[in-house]
């Protein structure tokens, strides 16, 4: 027979057959304080961002989520990213997944024409394509020769 271990102190088992003690095992090690989900805020997104001559490109993880879930905007020189997850709180078991609102801010490197964006959600990755504005892409400058 093994002692239990309850809130740091040996507890004696009562005698019972090998399969009672293992699901009382079970019992309390997932109605433990431990196992009870408690919300954690978000604090960046994972983002990767770059351009080229044409375009600036940003992906986001966003794992779990949908496109009814996720709002995405321009204000000024800056893209906004925002959404929600709300914890579906279930009963025993583990749970490290971050919940709440987020809302990220990044700024962009160079103006873009905010009614040309392309957004797509695949995979739990939203990918972004944000053309420039003619006046931030590249011109190339004639030489004269005399």
């Amino acid at each position: 027979m093994f002692p239990a271990l309850r809130n740091g102190s040996l507890v004696p088992t009562p005698s019972a057959g090998p399969v009672n003690r293992l699901s009382s095992l079970f019992d309390q090690f997932f109605q433990d304080d431990l196992f009870t989900p408690t919300p954690q805020a978000w604090t960046a997104l994972p983002l990767s961002m770059w351009e080229d001559e044409q375009n600036v490109y940003a992906e986001v993880d966003l794992p779990g989520m949908t496109d009814k879930d996720i709002e995405v905007s321009i204000h000024g020189g800056d893209l906004l990213i925002e959404s929600e997850r709300k914890c579906e709180r279930k009963q025993g078991g583990y749970d490290s997944r971050t919940y709440g609102r987020f809302q990220q801010r990044v700024s962009l490197p160079t103006p873009v024409d905010a009614d040309k964006v392309e957004a797509k959600l695949a995979n739990g990755v939203l990918s972004l394509t944000l053309p420039k504005r003619e006046e931030a892409k590249p011109r190339k400058i004639a030489l004269k020769s005399e």
